[in-house]
């Protein structure tokens, strides 16, 4: 890859600057964002600590990954795509299966018309994921009908690679992609407690990685003149095979479904990740975006960000190139080299600050199980939040109206299996504002910047000798403890 201007790439640098600037005004929790036109990187930009070094979760981007092992394996005659499922796991199979589900095929699976609704492995107690979507009692469907989201059969998929290959999702991959891209070095695929890959929503990398995947399919298939995957089967993966409309609103993402490829305005095609993990290509264009992000628990960020990149680069990219502009580039490139992670952001102080310092607030019975807490400041500009939960002390260091970074106070998941806590004290990284929303209003925002990602909100309000802590979390099963409603009073 190489590095150009937006200029040279046939889009003026004003409205790459704009963009971005749209995306920080906003408020929208960006990790990093590269665009391409060719093999030509026009634009990266990394919020800090972020740096493209980084490596983290791109969860449900790594279904357009298991779709191209699938697509191997294909290729290799391993398996058909219009076989039946369940054929490849009797062993898996308990009772005798539902018509709807007995008949399912490996395509209808790929374009998510499968006889079964989600069923949520977190809420099971069976950690085999492939088991449980066999055995796992609910009403099925026809498969075949109608497009509805499924992640567990995405992992089902998964499962089918490495049962058919004998080798790990992410093994394959480098195996036949990767190693001739010359990216993935560092990346990985986190295992299901039974030891199969996580293969719906855990591969782990780079954004040049993610770049590099996507200008692979975007050559659909070919890698320096080298035949790596079938041209046909990229071709029909990233082109409509049936429609995803679940309602009457259009959004630039529900305009048809591939094969585990979501079908975007101007005939582009989408890897799409929670959060906002996301990588856009345009075939006609020869343009790709991607990014990494934390926008968990806002439910416009996607449609915003999507609606902005259309609005403000592809529909203003040109087929050759402009003139140079030093001067709007050089204004692209310091508001590049001054990108922070997002933070909230309030008063500059608060004249409760000294009355709050140091006092003790006693919690009623709550949902969180924090039994107390207390405010300490070392100056208006940081502090710490004291409090014990659990029956643990714990602490979380901040900076007003600013990040900042440590690690949060309790263990977190293991860093290779998925839904098992940590048995080697792992504690994520953080990043913790503090912000006077109020004279009497706190909002403190610790978001989670490891290679899992996710975020609390925690709304501390005070009358008198009285409070209430408010708290919102938004990440996969993790952070429970840290959602719901406290009352407290002040310990006198």
């Amino acid at each position: 890859m190489s590095i150009i201007s937006p200029e040279r790439a046939g889009i003026q640098s004003c409205y790459v600057k704009r963009f971005i600037d749209l995306i920080n005004k906003r408020g929208l929790h960006m990790h990093s964002m590269l665009m391409m036109r060719g093999s030509d990187i026009f634009y990266e930009g990394y919020w800090a600590p972020y740096n493209k070094d980084t490596i983290q979760r791109m969860y449900s981007v790594t279904k357009s990954f298991v779709s191209c092992a699938i697509g191997l394996c294909s290729d290799d005659g391993l398996i058909g795509l219009d076989d039946k499922i369940a054929d490849y796991f009797p062993d898996k199979i308990d009772t005798p299966l539902d018509e709807n589900l007995k008949d399912q095929t490996i395509r209808q699976m790929l374009t998510m018309t499968t006889a079964m609704p989600e069923c949520s492995w977190f809420s099971e107690n069976d950690p085999d994921r492939t088991h449980l979507y066999f055995n796992y009692k609910n009403k099925r469907r026809p498969a075949g009908t109608v497009w509805e989201y499924d992640s567990a059969g995405s992992q089902v998929l998964s499962s089918l690679v490495e049962r058919v290959t004998g080798k790990s999702l992410f093994d394959f991959l480098k195996e036949r992609i990767f190693t001739h891209l010359g990216t993935f070095e560092n990346a990985k695929i986190l295992k299901t407690p039974n030891g199969d890959s996580w293969g719906d929503s855990a591969l782990i990398c780079t954004l040049r990685d993610l770049a590099s995947f996507a200008r692979f399919t975007l050559n659909y298939g070919e890698h320096n003149g080298v035949r790596l995957l079938s041209e046909s089967y990229l071709r029909a993966a990233t082109t409509k095979q049936v429609d995803n409309t679940e309602d009457g609103h259009r959004a630039i993402c529900n305009l048809g479904y591939g094969y585990q490829f979501w079908i975007t305005e101007e005939g582009g095609y989408a890897f799409l990740g929670m959060g906002d993990q996301l990588a856009i290509c345009v075939p006609k264009y020869d343009f790709i975006f991607c990014c990494t992000a934390d926008n968990q628990g806002n439910p416009s960020s996607r449609e915003y960000l999507l609606t902005s990149l259309f609005d403000n680069i592809i529909d203003n990219l040109n087929d050759t190139p402009l003139p140079e502009n030093s001067v709007e580039l050089e204004k692209l490139k310091e508001q590049t080299s001054s990108l922070e992670l997002y933070c909230v952001k309030g008063q500059p102080d608060s004249p409760f600050r000294e009355k709050l310092n140091g006092q003790v607030y006693v919690c009623d019975e709550n949902p969180m199980n924090i039994s107390e807490f207390s405010f300490h400041f070392d100056s208006a500009v940081k502090g710490y939040l004291s409090y014990i939960k659990d029956g643990n002390e714990l602490r979380l260091d901040f900076y007003v109206n600013k990040n900042r970074f440590g690690l949060f106070p309790e263990l977190g998941y293991s860093k290779d299996v998925g839904n098992v806590p940590t048995t080697d004290g792992h504690k994520y990284k953080d990043a913790v504002s503090m912000a006077w929303m109020q004279d009497n209003k706190i909002m403190i925002f610790a978001q989670i910047i490891d290679e899992y990602l996710g975020n609390t909100s925690l709304i501390f309000g005070f009358n008198d000798n009285k409070a209430a802590i408010l708290a919102r979390k938004t990440a996969e099963a993790f952070l429970f403890g840290y959602e719901g409603l406290a009352i407290a009073k002040r310990k006198m």
